[in-house]
């Protein structure tokens, strides 16, 4: 469980579409927000706004880029090594170097599958795509706009939004506050909302 940032609202700032949506809904909690998101990327934004760390974002991230795998050819091992990787790095079993290792060799794999024609050429490479840009937010401490783009990449290797966001919010649980007791469940109910 990841504890709530107390103070997330901070967080949400400039001028992007997910701050003018967030701003348009100041009455909301983080969680209403955590839950009416349907776009990815987004989810991943408020993720580490709650105070999601770099390794936890990681770890949705490549469950993300893992429903990928499938696009990418069976006989190719480099991305889900990759992926494999960033998540050993994540529960502390890997350096950064490993991993950073492990992502240049799926970025060869890119390299490799850009200049072979085939019908599904460019769901591959959005998949290979989305295996590299996950490992990459593994060794690059100052940002996560590699995860937003490993998000990016699966949603362009057709993975439904629906199914990533699941799988984010599968990957991230906030803690919620403790409901009060003693209360019935419609007296519950009301201080939830």
């Amino acid at each position: 469980m990841i504890p709530l940032n107390p103070d997330w609202r901070k967080g949400i700032i400039g001028a992007s579409n997910f701050a003018e949506w967030a701003a348009s809904r100041p009455e909301a909690s983080f969680y209403d927000l955590w839950e009416e998101i349907i776009d990815p990327e987004w989810l991943v934004r408020l993720a580490k706004i709650g105070g999601a760390t770099q390794q936890q974002v990681t770890l949705a991230v490549c469950a993300v880029a893992r429903l990928c795998l499938h696009l990418v050819p069976e006989w190719e091992n480099r991305p889900r090594i990759a992926i494999e990787t960033a998540e050993k790095w994540c529960r502390g079993e890997a350096t950064q170097r490993k991993v950073r290792k492990a992502r240049d060799e799926s970025e060869d794999t890119y390299r490799i599958y850009s200049l072979l024609p085939c019908p599904a050429q460019h769901q591959i490479l959005n998949a290979i795509d989305a295996t590299t840009y996950a490992a990459t937010n593994a060794t690059n401490v100052s940002s996560h706009t590699y995860a937003t783009a490993a998000v990016y990449s699966a949603l362009r290797a057709g993975i439904e939004s629906q199914v990533l966001c699941a799988t984010i919010r599968e990957h991230l649980v906030f803690e919620r506050p403790p409901r009060p007791k003693g209360l019935t469940i419609w007296q519950r109910l009301a201080v939830e909302d």
